[in-house]
């Protein structure tokens, strides 16, 4: 019997899980019955980790403990702490992912589970990639990247199907913003432009008025309790559920008791939100999502009265100034037809339901996708016989149809060159410093020839995924070489990808939402092959990391021979985290 495949929407602040039932999508709860599960991780007292509700219920009392909103981080190649560890962003999702997959388990009984993911149609190809490697590391083969915006029409386009119209998705989430313009005919979804900004979101609304309540604090109480991070955590909470009260009321009260002390005196802390005031703090950021739906509009060749409908995703979509800007923009009020918070995840299961043949394909319904922006390489010119470096040559124009391959022809520039570097970057802007760096690899074996001389065939192939590969070809000797354009893999060794499955295994608690048992010592299988990884790793160190490597395998072993299970955990975690944390 072949696996199911589920939508996962992997938000900023929550996540969600769907399936196809019936020829209907349906979500998933989670083990606590709620539809939504907050993409927050947390590390309780006993070392375990848990994801959602009990997970958010501590970031007030142990924020160091926490993890919101990581998926701002995806991709970028940071690191997050929960206490004393050091987890990548991809971990992290993967925990929240785990999550899901287990609820997904328990709901569809399959133990083998392939998803389409969402990601917001901006994400860079690194991002993209991430989101694979948290995945994978949850234990979910990710057959479809897919692009929230697009998923949301899917999720609309399902009831619509016998529509010919121009629909504009505005998806305003926690953490980011996308918009995608598509036509409908004959149940095609065509996605003909997409724009957006991957920094945008509820979290900033949110930031804007825990900004408010510090000064509130300075000027009232005369405390300042910006480094005291249990109190930036409750204000964060205070500031997420006022934002959402305002959507439906026109002022919230904010108390907070026991907010500071001064001078020996616990204070309590009380005002009140307005939505003029909230308005005034959230404005400017609002009326900059209309610059990226402008720009998507002139992307397609459509003029604003040629969109049929606004079709609203995202949480934050439900605030009354977006309505009311949107309102004015097109001279008619945006749709309501899909649920803003759960469209994304349906959509989802939508295309895993075309893929796995749950949906008839007597329904007719496809998607056609767009690339969100340009991909191109690095290039040298001559400007008045000068040499300019850093000019971004494009070989696939962004709101192209994908999957697409493309090449262009380029020419060695110095007499007798013997290499050429291919330097590949995203973005719109002429030179190469104002866009994004993907990754670069270096074609040799050039045969010594005059400037101009030698010709080089770049071909960059984008799939259905948003995943980039780069093939060249010296057009002289036919030699080629082939580049994924994948630096999330370059991030993390082997060594490590092993070490990050381990750790999600050891450190996850069974239910994912803090509920059960914590698991028990590591097999000693497991502890054999990690001893192994450990030493092979401790001959290619300097000599103090060497030291303090050997140390740990020592106390692991020790352990391991006492048969003392409770020191052999905490021997096999303090070795599987200096591992993790030491350069690859």
């Amino acid at each position: 019997m072949a696996s199911s495949i589920v939508g996962i929407d992997l938000g900023t602040t929550h996540s969600l899980l769907a399936v196809m039932k019936g020829g209907r999508p349906e979500i998933i709860q989670n083990r606590l019955g709620k539809r939504m599960t907050p993409s927050v991780v947390g590390l309780d007292k006993h070392g375990q980790v848990h994801v959602g509700e009990s997970a958010k219920n501590q970031l007030v009392s142990a924020p160091e403990r926490t993890i919101v909103e990581v998926k701002r981080k995806m991709g970028s190649g940071e690191r997050v702490t929960l206490g004393e560890r050091s987890y990548t962003p991809q971990e992290i999702s993967g925990f929240v992912l785990k999550s899901l997959k287990d609820d997904a388990v328990r709901a569809l009984g399959e133990d083998s589970l392939e998803a389409v993911v969402t990601v917001p149609a901006y994400f860079t190809d690194a991002q993209r990639q991430a989101t694979k490697d948290a995945g994978a590391l949850a234990g979910l083969k990710v057959e479809r990247i897919l692009n929230e915006p697009t998923a949301a029409a899917l999720a609309y386009g399902l009831d619509n199907l016998d529509k010919e119209q121009f629909v504009l998705v505005y998806d305003l989430g926690g953490g980011t913003f996308d918009v995608s313009v598509l036509e409908m005919f004959e149940g095609v979804l065509d996605v003909k432009a997409s724009a957006g900004n991957n920094h945008l979101g509820g979290a900033d609304f949110d930031a804007a008025i825990v900004e408010w309540l510090l000064g509130l604090l300075q000027s009232e109480l005369k405390v300042d309790v910006r480094n005291d991070p249990r109190v930036l955590a409750r204000l964060k909470v205070a500031a997420e559920q006022a934002k959402i009260e305002l959507s439906s009321v026109m002022s919230v009260p904010i108390v907070l008791p026991f907010v500071a002390v001064k001078g020996g005196e616990a204070l309590t802390f009380e005002t009140e939100l307005t939505r003029e005031i909230f308005e005034g703090l959230v404005r400017e950021p609002l009326r900059s999502t209309l610059k990226p739906v402008e720009a998507a509009l002139r992307d397609a060749k459509l003029e604003k009265s040629q969109i049929a409908e606004i079709v609203l995703v995202g949480g934050s979509s439900r605030i009354p100034m977006v309505h009311l800007l949107l309102s004015e923009l097109f001279g008619k009020a945006p749709r309501g037809g899909v649920h803003p918070d759960e469209a994304v995840a349906l959509g989802a299961a939508i295309q895993g339901g075309l893929k796995s043949g749950a949906i008839s394909s007597a329904t007719g319904i496809m998607i056609a996708d767009v690339a969100p922006f340009t991909l191109g390489v690095e290039v040298m010119g001559n400007a008045r016989e000068h040499r300019v470096t850093g000019l971004f040559s494009p070989i696939i124009p962004r709101n192209c149809k994908v999957p697409v391959s493309r090449t262009e022809t380029y020419f060695t520039t110095s007499d007798n060159q013997k290499a050429v570097e291919i330097r590949v970057y995203q973005g719109e802007d002429r030179f190469v410093r104002n866009n994004v760096f993907l990754d670069a690899y270096t074609v040799d074996g050039l045969p010594p020839r005059p400037a101009s001389g030698e010709s080089v065939d770049v071909t960059f192939t984008y799939d259905i995924n948003g995943i980039l590969n780069v093939k060249t070809r010296v057009n002289s000797t036919s030699k080629e070489a082939v580049l994924v354009v994948d630096k999330s893999a370059q991030r993390m060794s082997p060594l490590e990808r092993d070490l990050a499955k381990e750790r999600l295994e050891r450190d996850w608690k069974p239910g994912g939402s803090g509920l059960g048992a914590a698991k028990a010592a590591e097999p000693a299988s497991e502890i054999h092959r990690l001893l192994s990884l450990a030493e092979a790793k401790a001959q290619s160190l300097p000599e103090d990391q060497k030291k303090a490597l050997l140390a740990r395998i020592e106390a692991l072993k020790t352990a391991q021979a006492a048969k003392d299970a409770a020191a052999t955990s905490q021997a096999e975690a303090a070795l599987t985290d200096l591992l993790f944390d030491l350069d690859p």
